[in-house]
């Protein structure tokens, strides 16, 4: 008795069985219950509308709430720079957490962004039932970009100087004044991504910030208040980025 009340626990483990359980229960019922018969597709509707509101959410143990969000799984149709890429988005309205997957040559590297999206989905403004599966074409850096770019939202850019190009996740709208913010990340040898956590690569946003080819430097435009400007200017010097110039 003790595996089979085991068994029937198993089935009514997830909602559609417990559909199935409901409406066998029901339908078995005296036939003679004709009020009873009459109700049965309404409960079968209000059911498999209870279905459709709960698919919207994943389920989480008690005190996990903040992971409670929709699960998009987003697939870019092209490789980039060799890399098949895969997202899984948090989704929380126009934008959500993300965690990137990348992989070359059979071996996969993991990078997280806060605050994510992908022009292509804030465009439509659509929300996404949980475990929705998206394959969405790569939108690509401009040549006209030199270093940041407005849409693509990821790339690979030399945005330090140092010859070698960075993984650079693109964090649309998520920066000041609805300007994008940028994650940059070094690419090792081994194909490892390290996050660049010193400034000036943590203040990069699209129209905040100027690139100097030609004196390997970067400025980063901001405010202490109203109509009070502040500029910090780096520059690579003897290998490392440096302040070199504050306005």
């Amino acid at each position: 008795m003790k595996n089979s009340n085991c068994i029937i626990t198993s089935i009514l483990s997830s909602t559609m069985a417990r559909i199935f359980y409901v409406i066998t229960l029901l339908t078995s019922c005296n036939s003679k219950n004709r009020k009873t018969m009459s109700k049965l597709p309404f409960i079968i509707i209000g059911l498999l509308s209870l279905i459709a509101c709960k698919t919207d959410r994943t389920s989480v143990p008690l005190d996990f709430e903040c992971f409670n969000q929709p699960h998009i799984y987003i697939k870019y149709k092209q490789p980039i720079n060799g890399y098949t890429v895969k997202v899984m988005w948090l989704q929380d309205g126009e934008v959500g957490n993300a965690l990137f997957c990348l992989e070359k040559q059979g071996i996969q590297y993991y990078c997280f962004a806060e605050k994510w999206t992908d022009k292509i989905l804030y465009d439509k403004d659509n929300t996404y039932p949980n475990n929705t599966v998206i394959e969405l074409d790569y939108t690509a850096k401009l040549e006209s970009e030199e270093y940041l770019s407005d849409d693509s939202p990821f790339f690979f850019s030399d945005v330090d100087f140092d010859g070698e190009e960075e993984f650079v996740i693109n964090r649309y709208k998520s920066g000041s004044r609805d300007s994008n913010a940028y994650d940059v990340y070094d690419v090792t040898p081994y194909g490892y991504f390290i996050r660049k956590t010193e400034i000036p690569f943590t203040e990069l946003e699209n129209g905040q910030c100027k690139f100097d080819s030609k004196n390997k430097a970067i400025t980063v435009f901001g405010s202490n208040g109203w109509n009070n400007t502040i500029n910090h200017t780096y520059q690579l010097k003897d290998g490392k980025i440096e302040l070199v110039k504050l306005e």
